[in-house]
């Protein structure tokens, strides 16, 4: 009985150093050096992410984000923490930290969704459009049949 009581503090003890070093491991961590092409990479991303031409794509399952700008002939594929650039000569492959990843992501997630508002936008005002022309149109047969049958 001592000793399996012994036994489990040792293992409860070894648990938690182990915790604590893994703990420690995760939130300590010096800031990662970021080399000058994942620099260019990120600033092509955020200004092809503002361009007026830009098309953007997500796909929900693989969680890829599509950058196309034909005018500029570059495609750009942003998928876990890496991207992918294409200019039909070129094709590159940079790795981003997860900083870096998040902002990406977060930036064009941000104008994937202005995006969306503005469609949204235009077809409720489409909407209300459609719904007061059918209004009016009820309303000129309902004119048109009260004339017929007091006539």
């Amino acid at each position: 009985m001592g000793f399996t009581k012994w036994l489990r503090q040792k293992v409860k003890k070894l648990k938690l150093k182990f915790y604590l070093w893994e703990r420690g491991t995760k939130w300590f961590k010096a800031p990662e050096d970021v080399v000058g092409y994942e620099r260019t990479c990120t600033a092509i991303c955020r200004k092809l992410i503002t361009h007026k031409n830009s098309k953007y794509t997500i796909a929900p399952l693989s969680e890829k984000r599509y950058i196309i700008n034909k005018e500029l002939d570059i495609f750009v594929v942003i998928v876990d923490n890496r991207v992918e650039i294409t200019n039909h000569v070129y094709h590159y492959i940079i790795n981003l930290t997860e900083k870096d990843m998040n902002k990406l992501k977060n930036q064009f997630d941000a104008k994937v969704e202005q995006i969306r508002l503005e469609y949204e936008r235009e077809i409720k005002s489409q909407i209300n459009n459609t719904l007061s022309t059918i209004l009016e149109k009820i309303l000129n047969n309902d004119k048109t049949n009260n004339t017929n049958t007091n006539g």
